[in-house]
């Protein structure tokens, strides 16, 4: 499992050095065109420019973090990514409305990476100035969770 501890790490190191940060963020876009075409998919078009900043941050930090521990992050699947999406919104919507805490619980169940999936909800906490809206919140969980699944071959 991928520590709170390397997670700490790298989140550490990209604010000391905004540099490394767009470097790593511009090679990653360039490293994974499946992982590009599905952030850019019509469905985050519901997305604010300061939102898809936001998940591009927490899908850097997640596959970053990753490679840390020891995990050999190759291109992703377009297809793991779509059915792994698909999945996950399946179970977002069967569970009941309630605040977005109530509605992701279900996912922390028994889930390998639950350091990895405890920073993207803490990433996405509303606060006074967070430019993630409440609509944005469950797309960037539901994105972030999905590359997490695609990463370590998760199958919902």
């Amino acid at each position: 499992m991928v520590t709170e501890a390397t997670i700490e790490e790298v989140l550490e190191s990209y604010v000391n050095d905004r540099e490394e940060y767009e470097k790593s963020l511009s090679d990653l876009m360039d490293q994974q065109p499946p992982l590009l075409a599905f952030l850019a998919q019509e469905s985050n078009d519901v997305l604010t420019e300061e939102e898809k900043d936001v998940l591009w941050y927490i899908i850097l930090i997640i596959i970053t973090s990753s490679r840390r521990h020891g995990i050999s992050v190759g291109e992703l699947s377009d297809v793991d990514l779509g059915n792994n999406e698909e999945s996950n919104w399946e179970i977002l919507q069967q569970q009941p409305k309630g605040s977005f805490r109530e509605k992701i619980t279900h996912f922390f169940e028994a889930y390998e990476q639950e350091d990895l999936l405890a920073f993207v909800e803490d990433t996405l906490e509303l606060e006074d100035d967070s430019p993630v809206t409440s609509v944005g919140r469950d797309v960037i969980f539901i994105s972030a969770k999905t590359v997490i699944d695609s990463i370590f071959n998760f199958q919902n």
